[in-house]
């Protein structure tokens, strides 16, 4: 039985539709917004729910919380007035496309005292989740290096380039587990169709005790690869998204010695309980909202992973 709130989805497209399906089943769905009006009529006909205009959204008191899904040059305006209206906040990511904005909107929350919130999905997906633990209780050693490869023929932003598009996610899942932001960086980007920024890039991120972490993101991609692995010295954990339930989360016992000879084991697939992260993310934005806590992914998290995008995009400039 979920907690009951009134809860308003603003941005019904390709991932608001999955964000509307989850409220609507947890009971949270009480209005919808877009700014394509045949969107918008498809889901208020099939939530039976109404259309109201985002005025109306967040003029509304007995609205309780937003979900802004909108592309993502919307998402300062909307979550200021969000807040400034006393609502609870959750953005899809990315949170902001400027460290200043993300800045900004984490002063607001804390000054206004509400929950502020961003959609870094994969922190909720219960093969990461399983992951983080056994790091948590040695199973790897010290942490070496991580492996983020994130590649597919996908959408080409108009408003934002894949670092915010797809780097988010693994930049985020990097910090939760190296625990500090780095400390230096590298990049190489192809620029073939994106107006706003690469289309492509390849970053190695630096940080201290000799650890480093390798990002590999591409829409151009031709084939898809969501793989995160996890290197340390008493062996590797591999997350690979795009396999079935009973192959995403795998251990690889084997490693190198001192001596750069290899110590090899048979590979080892890890059980994990199957879970929808969407719906996981959105549990955990209620429990927040009823029980006045931070989320794992708020505004803090958010700043850190921002920090870390804005100084890959300085980089390519500088370059």
């Amino acid at each position: 039985m979920y907690q009951k709130y009134k809860i308003a989805l603003i941005g019904c497209g390709s991932w608001g539709k999955n964000i509307a399906r989850n409220l609507f089943e947890m009971g949270n769905l009480t209005c919808v917004y877009d700014t394509n009006k045949e969107i918008s009529q498809k889901f208020s006909k099939t939530y039976n729910l109404p259309i109201l205009s985002i005025d109306k959204i967040l003029s509304n008191k007995k609205i309780d919380a937003v979900v802004i899904a909108s592309s993502a040059v919307t998402h300062i305006s909307l979550a200021t007035e969000a807040l400034i209206n006393d609502k609870d906040v959750l953005i899809e990511k990315p949170f902001c496309l400027s460290l200043s904005d993300a800045k900004d909107l984490s002063r607001l929350a804390v000054d206004r005292k509400k929950i502020l919130m961003v959609g870094h999905l994969l922190n909720y997906h219960n093969a990461f989740i399983k992951m983080k633990s056994l790091i948590n209780d040695n199973t790897l050693g010290n942490i070496i290096n991580i492996r983020a490869h994130r590649l597919a023929l996908g959408s080409v932003r108009s408003d934002e380039s894949v670092t915010y598009d797809l780097a988010a996610h693994d930049i985020s899942m990097i910090l939760s587990i190296m625990q500090s932001t780095p400390i230096d960086l590298e990049v190489q980007s192809i620029h073939h169709n994106s107006n706003t920024g690469p289309d492509a890039i390849s970053v190695k991120l630096s940080f201290e005790k000799g650890r480093t972490a390798l990002i590999n993101c591409d829409w151009m991609c031709p084939y898809k690869e969501h793989r995160f692995s996890v290197v340390g010295k008493k062996g590797s954990l591999i997350f690979n998204d795009t396999e079935n339930w009973s192959n995403k989360l795998s251990y690889n016992p084997s490693f190198i010695n001192p001596d750069n000879t290899i110590t090899s084991f048979p590979l080892q697939n890890i059980y994990v309980e199957q879970n929808e992260p969407l719906k996981t993310e959105l549990e955990e934005f209620i429990n927040c909202i009823h029980y006045r806590k931070n989320p794992l992914t708020d505004h803090n998290e958010a700043i850190n992973v921002q920090t870390v995008m804005e100084m890959i995009e300085n980089k390519l400039k500088r370059d």
